[in-house]
Parts: structure tokens; sequence; C-alpha cells
């Protein structure tokens, strides 16, 4: 986490688990991406530097040494990030379309999204093991409440 996200956890009291900033501050990005504004230079260049912090940030947070992500996944999301940040600044100065970083951003947004309903749905199923339920059916709800 960056140093304006801790400063923030210590200002409000409250915490939340990386994965929801990721998933916030992508979806504010592609939000700047798609907005009908970008069709004018700043606005779009507003966008696409936001982008690329945003991309910088997640670079760096995966090449932490106490990044605890598999080593093939490090590598997947450097190559992302890489052409992620690369294309924001090729279409700075030209007129590429926006599309693909937003489509990109999104496949994390529902990535991301998608691992936290997984962890949801497997701690309510220890949950109910432990309290000697059915662990599939539990399962199986748990993972219906979070779809519907």
């Amino acid at each position: 986490m960056n140093y304006a996200a801790l400063q923030y956890q210590k200002r409000s009291g409250a915490s939340l688990p990386s994965r929801d900033i990721e998933i916030m501050a992508l979806k504010h990005a592609n939000t700047l991406l798609s907005d009908k504004a970008t069709v004018h230079l700043e606005p779009r260049r507003l966008a696409l530097s936001s982008n690329i912090k945003l991309w910088s940030l997640l670079m760096q947070a995966v090449h932490r040494t106490d990044c605890p992500l598999p080593a093939i996944l490090k590598k997947d999301l450097t190559t992302i990030g890489n052409w992620a940040m690369s294309y924001s600044n090729m279409a700075m100065n030209s007129e590429k379309p926006l599309r693909p970083l937003i489509d990109i951003n999104q496949d994390m947004i529902d990535g991301l999204s998608a691992q936290e309903e997984r962890t949801s749905a497997n701690t309510l199923g220890t949950m109910a093991s432990m309290l000697g339920a059915n662990v599939p059916t539990a399962k199986k709800q748990a993972s219906a409440n979070l779809v519907g």
C-alpha cells in the first residue's frame, strides 16, 4: 500500500483491504478514461496520466520483497503493467483508442472482485464447518448470495 493510503487509514480510523483499494482505484481510472471529455486533449492527458500513475503503483507493489504473489503472477502483472503504461504514454500524444486500457483495467477489476467473492465464500464455509453445518451446502449458499 502506498503512503497516501496509509495516511488515509490512520486518519479515518477505518481500514480497507488493499484489494478493495485497488478495485476502487481501477474503477476511478476507468471512469476518467471513459469520460466523454477525453476527446479533448487536456482531460485525455489527465486520464492517461492517472492510469500511468495507478499502474506504476501497482507495479511497485508487485516488485516489493514482501509481495505474497506467486512468481508467475508477478511476471504476468509486470507484463500487463508495462504494456498499460507504454500504451498510455503513446496515447497521450496520439489518437489511439482508450478502449484497450479500459478493458485491461476492467479485467483486473473482475479478477480482484472474483477473488474477493471466493475468499468470502471460503470464509463462510470454514465458519459453517466449525459450527457443524454442511460445508458444501454452506459454500453453495454463500456463492448464490454473492452472485444474487
